[in-house]
C-alpha cells in the first residue's frame, strides 16, 4: 500500500488560479454530527451526495474612490454545491472541509 503525504487538494489553471479541493462529480456520504477539524465519529452511510459546482467566496466591501459597494472574490473558505442523489431536487452549499474530513475517512463511493 503506497501512502501520499501532503496531498494536492486543489488544481492550477493555466492562468495560475487554484481552483477546487474535491473532484467534481465526486459522490460521498455525509454525517449529520460532524465537528470542525475532527474525523467523523460514525460511519454511517445514509444518504449519498454528489458535488456539482465549486462556488467562490464573494465578500462585500466599499470602495473608497466611488463610495458604492461592490462584489470582491476572495481566496479561501471553499463553498461546494452538493446535490442529493435521494432526491435529486434537493440541493446545499457545504465548506470545502466537511467533503475533505469525509474523503478521508473513506466515505465516498
Amino acid at each position: 500500500m503506497e501512502y501520499q503525504y501532503y496531498a494536492q487538494r486543489f488544481r492550477y489553471l493555466p492562468d495560475g488560479r487554484r481552483v477546487g479541493t474535491v473532484n467534481v462529480g465526486t459522490i460521498l456520504y455525509i454525517p449529520d454530527d460532524l465537528r470542525p477539524f475532527s474525523p467523523p465519529a460514525r460511519m454511517l452511510r445514509r444518504e449519498p451526495w454528489r458535488v456539482e459546482a465549486w462556488v467562490p467566496r464573494e465578500v462585500t466591501e466599499m470602495d473608497g474612490i466611488a463610495k458604492r459597494y461592490k462584489t470582491v472574490r476572495r481566496a479561501g473558505g471553499h463553498l461546494a454545491l452538493i446535490r442529493s442523489l435521494r432526491d435529486s431536487r434537493q440541493t446545499k452549499q457545504v465548506a470545502d472541509w466537511i467533503l475533505l474530513s469525509c474523503a478521508d475517512a473513506g466515505m465516498t463511493r
